[in-house]
């Protein structure tokens, strides 16, 4: 149904323009200027009716692209069995409890896979217009080392409350950074996993 109003108000907005546009022509005619200057005028109308909704369409996109080349990463500074064999001792105590909770601190969002190991995202911030940037990290509680971390970005303007993620402006919307199948994001997630699933194989 919000996908309908939005289509809509988008025909309902085009119609405006073509209207204004043409009235604009057809004003420049009657004055008797010529033709260069009469689509001048026109085409200057329909920029003003393209930026009104579009103005930040081309530079969250350029936005969006540079900081994915620039930025977006994965990085794996320990693996799990590297880990593993650093801390034989205590790998058979490991349990991963699925009644765990997020815990707040500051800008970060903790979440235990673990007794050892966390995962620690930090809460996503606009960085220009409507890109975000996402990154978390695992990290080892005991020694405070970071294990692997990643960083992403998305764009896209909230919902005003109703609909999906960029219900409104949905042109804007820009998933995370990569291939579907090759976004930072998700090989992050998958590192993760492997931690939670390390301490379920623990009887």
């Amino acid at each position: 149904m919000l996908a309908l109003v939005i289509f809509g108000i988008l025909i309902a907005y085009l119609a405006i323009a073509i209207f204004f546009v043409r009235a604009t022509l057809r004003s420049a005619r009657e004055a008797g200027l010529a033709t260069k200057q009469r689509w001048v005028r026109g085409g200057l109308v329909a920029l003003v009716f393209y930026l009104i909704p579009f103005w930040d369409w081309i530079p969250t996109v350029v936005a969006h692209q540079y900081y994915c080349a620039t930025e977006a990463k994965f990085e794996v500074y320990k693996t799990i069995e590297q880990w593993k064999a650093e801390n034989a001792e205590v790998v058979q105590e490991l349990r991963y409890d699925p009644q765990a909770k997020f815990t707040q601190i500051g800008d970060l969002e903790r979440f235990p896979l673990n007794q050892r190991i966390a995962s620690e995202r930090i809460v996503a911030k606009n960085i220009v217009l409507s890109v975000k940037r996402e990154s978390a990290r695992i990290v080892d509680l005991k020694s405070g080392k970071v294990l692997a971390q990643y960083a992403d970005f998305r764009a896209g303007y909230p919902s005003l409350g109703v609909g999906g993620a960029a219900a409104w402006k949905f042109w804007l919307k820009r998933e995370g950074c990569g291939d579907e199948a090759l976004r930072v994001g998700s090989q992050f997630a998958s590192y993760a996993s492997a931690w939670a699933k390390l301490g379920r194989e623990q009887k």
